[in-house]
């Protein structure tokens, strides 16, 4: 038989009291969640492009007839298109200038040249303007927007950072809603997702699973996805992409929101929103293809030269004609109606 002094017995209720408020901290404390990004697309496990699905059969759409236009050595490499009031802008990225032309591609004007100071660009990749007329530069090489007012004089710079460590990483594409938020779009693969840049200049990253490109019309800003962004070890970002799922999206509030799901595989370069179509510039097809604003497909035009340079492509409509820039040799693709 077993006998315990008084002291002992106090001794071990003690012991057991201590155990017992150890053992109901651990049970009830609250355990740490593991963060989960909110975002609008999904990060897709690579897979055989032979299991993808693309469109059977597209429209062929004989209503345009494809030129090459030779702008000489009016620019060398042209990247970011803009048509307004006139005047076809063209970002020659070799020469680092904004060169100007009218309608028939004769030259306007020339702004700019290599150099950091203000007016003066190194690649320059996107161009745009805001519903005041003011014109925004993505001035990649720089790494800053120059915006210059509807006089193409300089009001200020707006500097911006990657955090992509590739040196490869770039933006291609630039958009400008109604608050003059701007936002920038290219192959930033290891930080997928859209930038922006407020009035004051504060730099916003939003991450999501986007590479692609932005647009913007009437103060709003569109953006469509190349395709998947694909990986499995987010901790490192470790990602890469391949075509995959389309879709037609908006940026409200910082944050991309779906309109509608497009054509599998399109891997659009570029593109544009008109009151009822989407117009891009699909590398599977590589031609213009029209949609309508509800994602369906309608008619593709006739292909272009295969000497095109697709990842910084630009689109822009000069009239009734649909432009696309060529950083290759500096032509540009034009479609224009038949008549």
């Amino acid at each position: 038989m077993i006998v315990m002094k008084k002291k002992n017995i106090l001794a071990v209720l003690i012991l057991l009291t201590f155990f017992a408020v150890v053992v109901s901290f651990l049970v009830d404390k609250p355990q740490k969640k593991v963060e989960k990004k909110e975002t609008t697309l999904s990060l897709i496990k690579p897979r055989d492009p032979e299991t993808e699905k693309y469109i059977e059969k597209t429209i062929d759409n004989k209503d345009y007839e494809l030129n090459v236009v030779d702008l000489g050595d009016k620019v060398k490499r042209g990247e970011g298109l803009l048509f307004k009031d006139g005047s076809l802008y063209v970002l020659d990225s070799k020469n680092n200038q904004l060169v100007i032309l009218d309608e028939n591609y004769e030259l306007k004007e020339k702004i700019g040249k290599t150099g950091n100071a203000p007016l003066e660009f190194q690649h320059p990749t996107g161009i745009t303007s805001d519903e005041d007329g003011n014109f925004y530069i993505l001035d990649s090489g720089n790494k800053r927007v120059q915006v210059l007012d509807s006089e193409l004089k300089f009001v200020k710079e707006m500097a911006f950072k990657i955090r992509d460590s590739s040196p490869e990483a770039m933006f291609y594409h630039i958009a400008v809603d109604s608050s003059k938020t701007i936002h920038l779009a290219g192959n930033t693969i290891e930080y997928p997702g859209i930038y922006t840049l407020d009035n004051s200049g504060k730099q916003t990253y939003k991450f999501d699973y986007f590479v692609g490109s932005v647009f913007n019309k009437d103060g709003k800003v569109y953006a469509i996805n190349f395709g998947d962004v694909t990986g499995e070890n987010e901790k490192e970002h470790d990602y890469g992409y391949q075509t995959g799922k389309n879709f037609f999206m908006t940026i409200e509030n910082n944050k991309l929101k779906i309109l509608s799901e497009l054509s599998y595989g399109l891997y659009t370069h570029s593109f544009l929103v008109t009151e009822d179509k989407l117009i891009l510039d699909s590398g599977l097809f590589q031609a213009v293809s029209f949609f309508n604003l509800k994602g369906k497909y309608e008619s593709t035009l006739k292909k272009y030269p295969e000497n095109k340079k697709q990842s910084d492509s630009h689109i822009t409509l000069v009239n009734e004609k649909i432009i696309l820039s060529n950083s290759l040799d500096g032509k540009l693709i034009e479609y224009s109606p038949k008549k």
